[in-house]
């Protein structure tokens, strides 16, 4: 009997048995396919040595939901006087929801500092870690072979580089999997306005109040002038 840690869980497994890289649980028989689950099983010793590899993203991915389809704008009224109090009945509406424009702006903020692993990156962390770990050890050893430095630099590189690409892959799947169920609260939120005459990406209420008063002081006869004349690429993203 051994013993296997399984998502902070002790599990004693025997050498005939599987268990479930998903679940945890274990699994009776050869079948590689997990009859709780579903998922791929793994013997305890692939769970040691080859775990770093699996797919963590792949359940973020399967628990993405679809995305919510946006209504169609409503039709732009036609008097100058209409517009304006439509646009503050929206702008009230959108105010009491300004907290979800906000979390889409900040997952976009964090997604751009994600980036991918620099293998180049890893093999330099590797030379220094196997020079910090090999050099003082080689007076002790009988002979010093250069090679078992750079077997040791390329393991470090190389499982350094794959864990940091699965970290990777897992935040950004992470990150895709929030940034979708933010778009549906918002766009839950935008069906759910009466007679909304706005695009998606016209409703922020900043956008709203500079085009209130470019309509009340004249500057634009009507939303739609007003919306062809200022196109805001701060809104693109909503709209994605």
């Amino acid at each position: 009997m051994i013993y296997v840690r399984i998502r902070n869980k002790i599990l004693p497994v025997r050498r005939d048995h599987m268990i479930c890289k998903e679940c945890g649980l274990k699994i009776e028989g050869l079948t590689r396919i997990c009859p709780h689950c579903g998922e791929r099983a793994l013997i305890d010793d692939e769970l040691d040595t080859w775990s770093f590899l699996s797919d963590t993203a792949a359940k973020h991915k399967r628990d993405m939901p679809e995305e919510i389809a946006l209504n169609e704008p409503a039709a732009i009224p036609e008097e100058r006087a209409a517009q304006i109090d439509g646009l503050q009945r929206m702008r009230g509406y959108f105010i009491q929801h300004n907290n979800l424009y906000q979390v889409l702006e900040d997952l976009n903020y964090i997604e751009e500092g994600v980036s991918r692993p620099s293998f180049a990156l890893w093999l330099l962390v590797g030379g220094l870690v196997s020079a910090l770990v090999y050099l003082p050890l080689s007076p002790f050893l009988p002979n010093f072979i250069w090679a078992y430095y750079f077997v040791l630099w390329g393991a470090i590189a190389t499982i350094g580089y794959l864990r940091a690409g699965r970290r990777y892959e897992q935040r950004k799947a992470e990150y895709a999997l929030l940034r979708r169920h933010a778009q549906n609260d918002l766009h839950a939120m935008y069906n759910a306005c009466a007679d909304c005459f706005l695009p998606l990406a016209w409703t922020p209420p900043p956008l709203i109040n500079r085009m209130l008063e470019a309509l009340q002081s004249g500057e634009t006869s009507s939303v739609g002038e007003y919306i062809l004349k200022n196109e805001p690429n701060s809104g693109k993203k909503l709209a994605a």
